[in-house]
């Protein structure tokens, strides 16, 4: 799941993968702005079939705070993730 999500995040902002830890800050560090918080949600429902409440999105700060969140959800793959 952390390199789906880092591979997403390097999507949205362009930021260098091997920059991206989980204790990158998603703003700060990677370029999250605030339109990219957005298409992170949009990824989260395409990749991991899942829908991240907005007001959840808003409280992450790290990448491991967006990790942690989806790995609470106890999600499974989808069909885009594993082809």
């Amino acid at each position: 799941m952390q390199d789906r999500l880092i591979e997403i995040l390097h999507r949205i902002s362009g930021a260098d993968p091997s920059t991206i830890k989980p204790e990158s800050l998603l703003m700060e560090d990677i370029g999250i702005d605030s339109l990219g918080f957005y298409e992170i949600l949009i990824e989260a429902d395409t990749s991991f079939g899942i829908r991240i409440k907005e007001e959840d999105l808003l409280k992450f700060r790290t990448v491991a705070d967006i990790q942690s969140h989806l790995e609470s959800l106890d999600i499974q793959p989808t069909h885009a993730e594993t082809t």
